[in-house]
């Protein structure tokens, strides 16, 4: 689909957008909305612009949305439950979440030991019951289910 000569410029503030990191569909649609209140173009042409960047591939939301697992395991690991939470708020569709963790198993066992494994060792001196309340203070703030954290600090209590 070609543009209108007249959509180059807010075609190129989506680009400018998506430079930085990808972008869900629905973020790129409210920031084009954002851009286009003090201009002259309308939500007609910020929908054109987005329906471009879908036939050209640059928008995807199952590709965004295995982009921001990936991030979030990599750097702040979470429970999928999290990641799905946060990827609902960037308006990833509920079929598309479903779609990618069937695809993609998440290890949340694995991600939690990770995770309190590189924060044990300021728990590791404070008595049994405080540690214990600590990690799972910890693993429930990144999400993780109260059977996991158990299971989660038991081995890590008898390393």
């Amino acid at each position: 689909m070609n543009l209108n000569e007249d959509l180059i410029p807010l075609l190129n503030k989506a680009f400018f957008y998506l430079k930085f990191r990808p972008r869900s569909i629905k973020e790129v649609r409210e920031y084009l909305y954002k851009k286009i209140r003090t201009t002259h173009w309308s939500r007609e042409a910020a929908d054109a612009v987005i329906d471009n960047l879908l036939e050209r591939k640059i928008l995807d939301d199952l590709e965004f949305t295995g982009w921001f697992v990936r991030q979030r395991t990599a750097l702040k690991p979470k429970s999928q439950r999290l990641l799905t939470t946060e990827l609902r708020q960037k308006g990833v569709s509920d079929e598309i979440i479903e779609k990618y963790f069937g695809d993609n198993e998440v290890d949340e066992e694995k991600l939690a030991m990770e995770i309190l494994e590189k924060r044990w060792p300021r728990f590791k001196s404070l008595d049994s019951r405080k540690r214990f309340e600590k990690a799972t203070r910890f693993l429930m703030s990144r999400g993780y289910s109260y059977d996991l954290i158990k299971r989660t600090i038991s081995k890590l209590e008898n390393i």
